[in-house]
């Protein structure tokens, strides 16, 4: 449990950074809404064909040098959110040189999908530094067709797409899982960090901090599932610690430990609010 404890710390640490910096941190794929809300544009289509050049960009802002990324030529057959009457988009991503037989694999990144012609599926992806294409920053920002979740995805994307237009209206839903649901979006969206930085932190409105905390709290603790929206992921993400009044369980036998525990924290603290990071372009 431990263990496990460790893992939720890891992830939601990588969930609070900026996406290009975590590519490399990749332990499993985040869950549908916190990809949905990462991302600038999703859309459902199929690769044509790629660009005859690969393109110098940096991975990443703060990047030293550049690498070379191969551009997909994407048809959109579906688009979900972030696109308006595009026919076809530009994703780029880092290709990775097979070994030779017999020899070990070296370099390349673990980050993006690694695209072939003809590859059809669902795209969730983000404007390049650039901003002359897009690419998927990580593992599970792109589900194949084949994939046996496929229709899932899709409608999970579809209903956090909407959702996202007035969150904080369905953390008032009576359903329990719309309002984790509503309280995942917008914790994805306060809790990470943007360019430019370095971000700064601000205090969200009163009662929407006290609605996400009580959409967690109540929400029902199930046995954890990388894939799945879950309650004491969120929690970690809010970066609360013992100068917050938190004090995690020692013991930890079950899942109902934790649960319990946060339980009594937003009793014993509903007043807290919600921090968001800022970038430095926003006022």
């Amino acid at each position: 449990m431990r263990k496990r404890l460790l893992a939720l710390t890891l992830i939601a640490a990588g969930l609070m950074a900026p996406v290009g910096l975590v590519q490399a941190l990749r332990i499993a794929p985040s869950p549908g809404p916190v990809r949905i809300v990462n991302s600038d544009a999703v859309f459902v289509g199929r690769v044509i064909e790629f660009e005859p050049m690969d393109v110098d960009a940096k991975p990443f802002p703060q990047a030293k040098d550049p690498v070379k990324y191969r551009i997909g030529v994407v048809k959109v057959n579906q688009i979900i959110r972030g696109l308006k009457v595009e026919k076809t988009v530009r994703v780029g991503f880092i290709p990775v040189t097979p070994p030779k037989p017999g020899e070990p694999r070296i370099g390349g990144r673990r980050g993006g999908p690694q695209l072939e012609v003809g590859q059809e599926g669902l795209f969730m992806v983000s404007k390049h530094a650039n901003g002359k294409f897009y690419q998927a920053p990580d593992y599970g920002y792109f589900v194949p067709l084949a994939q046996q979740d496929f229709a899932s995805e899709v409608a999970t994307a579809k209903k956090v797409v909407a959702i996202m237009v007035n969150a904080k209206a369905v953390l008032e839903s009576k359903d329990a899982d719309e309002r984790l649901l509503a309280a995942s979006i917008l914790i994805s969206k306060y809790r990470t960090q943007k360019a430019p930085f370095p971000n700064k932190e601000e205090l969200i409105d009163a009662e929407e901090s006290k609605l996400i905390l009580n959409a967690i709290a109540n929400a029902k603790w199930e046995p954890f599932d990388f894939r799945k929206t879950n309650p004491q992921q969120l929690f970690f993400q809010l970066g609360i610690s013992a100068k917050d009044g938190w004090k995690a369980p020692m013991k930890i036998n079950s899942p109902n430990d934790m649960r319990d525990a946060v339980h009594a924290w937003v009793r014993a603290h509903g007043e807290y609010r919600i921090k968001r990071f800022v970038s430095g372009s926003e006022k």
